[in-house]
């Protein structure tokens, strides 16, 4: 019986597709390539990365990764799409979670004092109408002019002291003190980037393609192509961080490290 390798060089022979093309086409190593179809997924990067390079080879000979990758699954050559982003996926809808019961309650607990505040308000209001006339009616009409006169005199100031009180400040805009990362990208690219533990850009990424991650404390990062990578990091443009077609995982960078992912150049 074919192998799942064999099958998948037979149908790139029948198309007479040559492996080099498809890695020009692709960006994928030549090795990797022969190691699909000699079911050799072992010498891959492992995980996400093997899913997305045979993809990409599926994809390549004009097969639908939806038929064949379930096949790897099965046969236990490659593990499930969601085994390896299962506990980011469940912490954060736990979080959400947690977030969405804080703000119900937050929301309930903000109509409850708008409510008891109106309430009161109507009360005061209310008080202060059925004394204002019952003074109208008790008061001689020579002193509600002479209070009348009092008020205004109280009230009224000078230009330049009422445009002292009323002109404030702006206040001061803080900069942001966290992480902040610019990537660009100048080839095809595999990467996912958690900040503060949070996945935040997952999946592959195309020549031109630029985004930006901040993080209060700690940006993780995993490449499957690492000379594809341009960045700056807080403002400074960041030394490469590998060669081409170099797979590297767990690349962590914190407040305390930083500057060590800083150009030479750019350093202060």
């Amino acid at each position: 019986m074919e192998s799942l390798g064999q099958q998948l060089q037979k149908e790139r022979e029948k198309k007479g597709i040559n492996l080099k093309d498809i890695s020009l086409q692709s960006k994928i190593g030549l090795r990797h390539l022969e190691a699909i179809e000699n079911d050799r997924l072992d010498i891959l990067p492992g995980g996400f990365f093997t899913r997305q390079i045979l993809k990409s080879y599926l994809l390549s000979i004009g097969l639908d990764p939806r038929d064949w990758l379930p096949k790897y699954v099965e046969a236990g050559l490659v593990e499930p799409e969601e085994s390896n982003l299962a506990k980011p996926k469940k912490e954060e809808k736990d979080r959400s979670e947690v977030l969405h019961k804080l703000f119900t309650g937050l929301a309930v607990l903000v109509i409850i004092i708008a409510v008891a505040a109106l309430v009161v308000f109507s009360i005061k209001s209310s008080k202060k109408t059925a004394d204002h006339l019952k003074n109208q009616v008790t008061t001689p009409a020579a002193v509600v002019k002479q209070e009348k006169a009092e008020k205004v005199s109280e009230t009224t100031e000078p230009p330049t002291e009422q445009l002292q009180k009323t002109t404030t400040e702006p206040a001061p805009v803080q900069e942001f003190q966290g992480l902040n990362l610019e990537l660009s990208f100048t080839e095809e690219c595999w990467l996912q980037v958690y900040a503060d533990g949070q996945l935040v850009v997952d999946g592959l990424k195309l020549e031109g393609y630029k985004t930006t991650v901040k993080a209060e404390n700690e940006l993780l990062i995993n490449i499957g192509n690492a000379g594809a990578l341009n960045f700056t990091l807080n403002g400074k443009p960041g030394k490469p961080l590998g060669k081409r077609g170099a797979v590297l995982k767990n690349i962590k960078i914190t407040r305390d490290n930083s500057q060590q992912f800083i150009a030479e150049t750019a350093r202060q």
